[in-house]
């Protein structure tokens, strides 16, 4: 018992050490002097190159050579834990940071009329459902590459997209049977404002508990996105719209606001991308998911 005090404290300290550690950037990036902010965030990205490449694929490594039961063993380790912690590279809870990772493009599949339900994670696989796909304009395809293109960003380890019900093996299949399925889960809508008071070319910021949402309205359309420049704490609330494009207002960086791709970096930065939709005259956006009632 004493042992599993110390753990917890170990948590504990874990995250007072990242969030004094944010503090201080943040007190940092709102100096009063401008070049002090700027060098700070020259620093963080020097730093993010250097570490995040090599610190993902040594994960890869670790969990493709030893399994997740390892990785667990290893992260147990107070130091290694917040190191991976700092990077987001500690997955808790896989079916969570798969639904996460889902949510870089439903907001783009929704606006097609397609909704996409998680109903498994098993190992290297991922399991969903596709809702609409028969009245979409969207080939399978296209829907497919999107899906599997934000679960390879977003999930590590996932190598293998399975569309529709999750089946049992028959007797003698090299499949291993690894139990019944987990509840499907749906987003849930949260009125953010009216409408009308968004005008289309516009862009509206909300805070959401720890979350800040951008909410743009494109020609009557509405998208959704994280209030944030890539991995970095930067705003963008004071960007421009460029057609269906956002150019932030500190770098630069030009994000498709319907997929939160990069437009002007192959690989770069992604923005997270909310479900969105207009309910009675009002926009409601999705920050959270709960079960499908059976």
């Amino acid at each position: 018992m004493t042992g599993h005090s110390g753990d917890e404290g170990a948590v504990r300290q874990d995250q007072d050490l990242l969030d004094e550690i944010s503090n201080l950037i943040a007190s940092l990036q709102s100096h009063p002097d401008p070049a002090v902010g700027e060098r700070v965030e020259e620093l963080l990205r020097g730093i993010d190159a250097v570490h995040r490449t090599a610190l993902s694929h040594m994960f890869n490594a670790i969990v493709g050579i030893g399994g997740e039961q390892f990785m667990d063993r290893l992260t147990a380790d107070p130091a290694i834990r917040l190191l991976l912690m700092s990077y987001d590279l500690l997955a808790v809870d896989r079916r969570i940071i798969a639904e996460e990772a889902l949510d870089a493009v439903r907001g783009h599949l929704h606006a097609h009329g397609i909704d996409v339900e998680l109903l498994d994670v098993g190992g290297s696989e991922v399991f969903v459902k596709l809702h609409g796909i028969d009245d979409s304009s969207l080939p399978l395809d296209a829907v497919r590459r999107d899906i599997e293109a934000a679960l390879h960003e977003g999930l590590i380890g996932f190598q293998m997209l399975v569309i529709g019900e999750r089946e049992r093996p028959t007797k003698g299949s090299e499949l291993v049977k690894l139990g019944g399925l987990r509840r499907a889960n749906r987003p849930v809508y949260q009125t953010a404002f009216p409408a009308q008071e968004l005008e289309p070319g516009q862009t509206r910021a909300i805070e959401w508990g720890e979350e800040s949402i951008l909410i743009a309205n494109l020609g009557g359309e509405y998208y959704a996105v994280a209030n944030r420049c890539g991995e970095s704490p930067l705003p963008l609330a004071y960007s421009r719209l460029d057609d269906d494009i956002l150019v932030c207002s500190w770098h630069g960086c030009r994000y498709d606001l319907r997929s939160g791709t990069r437009a002007d970096a192959s690989g770069g930065d992604r923005i997270r991308v909310y479900p969105v939709r207009v309910e009675a005259g009002r926009v409601e956006v999705a920050v959270g998911v709960e079960p499908v009632p059976r």
